[in-house]
């Protein structure tokens, strides 16, 4: 079982680590859209987007059946960080004025803005409620809400597919959600949606090995 107490100094050792990768991946993503590699052809599937982060999930997979430390690591996270971590995905309200300004298509931008936002204002609220009166959260709370944010991520990214020029939500008026694919834009799908699925599993493997915030 993991133990719940840590090191402080080991504590700030892993936390930099953690910036350090994160750092690195998102230089990474930035070097490979300047130079294009998350565009696709008209009609076409950005297929290394989704390569990328299937990518992604497989690594991690991996790493957590394969690697004890990091498994051990991944269970000993703070979930209250975790869950508190969403809370930024109330900045999801910027897909709404950017479809306000023909920016990205309805579909798209009014799914993902308001289920991020719900999902932001749900882990304030969350997180406040398990700081303050931890003995009253129950784990299905947590549960569901960890469901809801996954889900909204699943269904943002399926509507931006739709939503690509000549794709089936395409209704021809020149605003389609190729801009994804694209700097500054493509961070999001490209680093941040996957850090916070990340998030998201790391919440469901500590809730399925009993640990609670």
């Amino acid at each position: 079982m993991v133990s719940d107490t840590y090191d402080s100094a080991s504590g700030q050792s892993s936390l930099w680590r953690v910036l350090v990768v994160l750092a690195v991946w998102a230089g990474i993503v930035i070097v490979l859209a300047l130079n294009g590699f998350y565009e696709a052809s008209p009609g076409e599937p950005p297929i290394r987007l989704l390569g990328a982060m299937v990518l992604t999930l497989t690594v991690f997979g991996l790493a957590y059946r394969g690697l004890p430390v990091f498994r051990s690591w991944v269970l000993g996270l703070d979930m209250r960080l975790l869950i508190l971590l969403h809370s930024w995905r109330v900045l999801g309200l910027s897909f709404l004025f950017l479809y306000a300004f023909d920016h990205l298509p309805a579909a798209f931008a009014f799914s993902a803005g308001i289920g991020d936002a719900l999902t932001g204002y749900g882990a304030t609220l969350l997180a406040w409620y398990v700081l303050t009166r931890p003995d009253r959260v129950e784990t299905r709370w947590i549960a569901w809400w960890n469901t809801f944010g996954l889900l909204d991520f699943i269904a943002a990214v399926s509507l931006a597919l739709l939503s690509r020029q000549g794709a089936p939500l395409d209704v021809g008026n020149g605003i389609t959600a190729d801009v994804m694919t694209q700097l500054p834009m493509v961070l999001v799908p490209a680093f941040l949606v996957q850090v916070f699925v990340l998030i998201h599993l790391t919440i469901f493997l500590q809730l399925r090995n009993g640990r609670r915030p």
